[in-house]
């Protein structure tokens, strides 16, 4: 089933995917007919064809829904985002599983082989043993069985908790009780099916530990993390920040490596914007976000800071942002020994980017996100909840956990060993968002360092 569309407002984009019937006020169609209340677009041939060189471009107003209720002084958010303009459908299952060499959801959403061989990582032979610990909060009561899916459909090797390749704990490191499920308006279930997919992604050899605490009140969250290591993780994702304190004890551990999101909200002095904890301490490794997408260059593929504000008609008839990479000059945290850049007298944030754009997105599975399993229940998430995930499995990768403090590793490593993002900024003219730093590279890409990206992002595991 077919329908030709005109996108009112986004340059004639059209593109091809099963594009779920929501805020239709944009679109003109001129032949429809209805296919379980989704509508089909043409696109063209080729991510790389598509206007912005592999995006998937927003339709209709209020394309995005942010999954997690904003921070406040005790509670943390989860910073990840869902599409809600269309879904990815599978279109062809892996030749091989354990081997996946094609994606499923090709030109809709990015898949574990797209990032593994954007980022040149041995993802197929190298993470063995290795245990990847996801902290989050409350209940996700089909965590397993929808992580199944996930991986199967990607071509990716069986992790259950038969096996012990996944435990699920409470933040006390106890199997049972578990926490109980997220209200409707603080969806961190969508976040935990977000960020152990990705680990699976990049890490498919690892195990995996999901720490469930009771809820998101920062010290549940922090105990979760004290807990990952308890039980055997040597690499933590955390998907989660609020604003800015002093630090805490508990995120420095030797011999463990904890990845944390640089945030959703830009570097700005507007909607949250700029440094982040636990993201700024000194003993965490920071993550921003990049847009990556196909290219006709060597690599294939190519890097900008994610920034999707001007680029949407998000909330508010468009007042509200889509999201942007977080970064920041730290206000409370001191300049760590092995930061090297003169600008920002404290803390610097990021050190290390990867893939975070709603406008390229990363396929998801989550069985109570949607309904009519599986054909409905695949979806396009970002955010760099997302990065940071990824960058704690490719730590995992590269297996030195014990010689790691925060990014230092990143700081003395990088040359080579990253690809530079030196273009883009996390800042909006349009929304009034300019950036909390005097810093001008905190918010905006260059040569070598800068804030919203770091480095750079994985070229490989020498960095890591």
């Amino acid at each position: 089933m077919k329908v030709l569309a005109y996108v009112i407002g986004l340059e004639d984009i059209v593109y091809r995917g099963i594009i779920r019937a929501l805020n239709l006020i944009a679109i003109v169609a001129l032949t429809a007919c209805s296919l379980g209340g989704r509508s089909m677009l043409p696109q063209s041939a080729s991510p790389a064809e598509q206007t912005g060189y592999g995006d998937v471009p927003f339709v209709g107003a209020n394309p995005i829904r942010r999954l997690c209720a904003p921070a406040t002084e005790t509670r943390m958010a989860c910073l990840s985002y869902m599409r809600t303009d269309f879904q990815p459908v599978v279109q062809a299952m892996p030749m091989l599983a354990g081997d996946a060499e094609t994606c499923p959801f090709e030109g809709e959403a990015y898949c574990p082989n797209d990032l593994q061989d954007a980022y040149k990582l041995p993802s197929l032979t190298a993470g063995k043993l290795k245990v990847v610990a996801v902290v989050d909060a409350y209940g996700y009561r089909h965590a397993a069985g929808d992580l199944a899916v996930y991986r199967k459909t990607m071509g990716l090797k069986a992790c259950t908790t038969a096996t012990k390749c996944l435990r699920i704990v409470n933040q006390e490191g106890h199997s049972s009780p578990l926490p109980p499920e997220p209200p409707p308006s603080d969806d961190w279930k969508g976040e935990q099916s977000l960020d152990l997919d990705m680990v699976s992604a990049i890490c498919p050899n690892c195990k995996i530990v999901l720490v469930q605490t009771n809820n998101n009140e920062t010290t549940n969250l922090y105990a979760g993390v004290k807990t990952a290591y308890t039980v055997g993780a040597k690499y933590i994702g955390a998907s989660w920040g609020a604003a800015e304190d002093s630090g805490n004890a508990i995120f420095r551990h030797p011999g463990i490596v904890i990845a944390a999101a640089a945030g959703d909200n830009g570097g700005g002095t507007k909607f949250g914007g700029g440094p982040i904890r636990p993201c700024t301490y000194t003993y965490v490794v920071c993550v921003g976000g990049s847009h990556l997408v196909h290219a006709g260059n060597m690599r294939g593929w190519d890097e900008t800071v994610w920034n999707d504000w001007s680029y949407d008609q998000c909330g508010n008839n468009g007042t509200s942002p889509c999201g942007a990479t977080g970064s920041g000059c730290s206000r409370t945290i001191s300049k760590p020994t092995w930061q090297t850049d003169t600008g920002c007298h404290m803390r610097s944030a990021a050190d290390v980017a990867a893939s975070a754009s709603l406008r390229s997105p990363l396929a998801v599975y989550n069985s109570e996100e949607g309904g009519g399993c599986p054909a409905n229940c695949w979806f396009a998430f970002g955010g760099t909840s997302a990065s940071a995930q990824i960058i704690a499995a490719v730590f995992a990768l590269a297996g030195n956990a014990g010689s790691q403090t925060g990014g230092k590793g990143i700081w003395e490593h990088h040359a080579g060993n990253l690809f530079d993002v030196t273009s883009g900024n996390n800042l909006s003219a349009k929304l009034g968002v300019t950036c909390a730093s005097s810093v001008q590279y905190i918010c905006t890409a260059r040569f070598g360092f800068d804030g919203p990206t770091g480095w750079g992002t994985p070229k490989g595991t020498g960095a890591f």
